[in-house]
């Protein structure tokens, strides 16, 4: 496929804002900071998932990534997020998709939808349907009355969905809407 630089500093930077949001969610919780080692294993899991969100992926693929077993996978994420993991992963790609049609409305709802991971148009539209309470269809052709066409970006919206800025574009996604997902 397509090799993705991402320099150490933004890795690091990403690791950063995803691990002080588990402590925040921690300390929440318990009253103190988190273990670093149930963060790191989050901060794992969540960077595996973005970085193969168009791809299918398990448990067992957690489990690999982690170290650890997927009901230990799924206790953290109901710890720091009140959901799964794959629950969790599910509302990343929704959200992911939502971001991808403000991006680019010409483009396919098809394609959108299996750059996020979903395996078929009627399953995507059904998860966004019941999320946001809009067809991704009416919320496709809101987009393109609201917004103008602007001049052409340094990149086109291809790199941001499936190609070299993917998965920039993707962890900055899941940072500005971390509280909501």
């Amino acid at each position: 496929m397509w090799e993705i630089k991402i320099s150490n500093a933004e890795k690091n930077g990403f690791t950063q804002k995803i691990m002080d949001d588990l402590y925040k969610r921690h300390f929440e919780i318990y009253g103190k900071h988190a273990h670093t080692e149930k963060a790191l294993c989050m901060v794992n899991a969540i960077n595996y998932i973005l970085e193969n969100i168009s791809e299918e992926i398990t448990l067992e693929d957690l489990e690999k990534i982690c170290g650890k077993t997927r009901f230990d996978i799924c206790r953290m994420f109901n710890l720091f997020y009140n959901v799964t993991a794959i629950k969790w992963m599910w509302k990343v790609r929704l959200a992911l998709a939502k971001e991808f049609i403000h991006l680019a409305p010409d483009w396919s709802l098809t394609d959108i939808s299996y750059a996020c991971g979903f395996s078929s148009l009627p399953h995507f539209s059904r998860s966004f349907s019941k999320t946001y309470n809009e067809t991704p269809l009416k919320f496709k052709q809101y987009v393109m009355k609201s917004v103008r066409q602007e001049a052409k970006k340094e990149s086109s919206e291809y790199d941001f969905i499936f190609g070299m800025q993917r998965i920039g574009f993707s962890r900055n996604m899941l940072i500005n809407n971390i509280n909501s997902i």
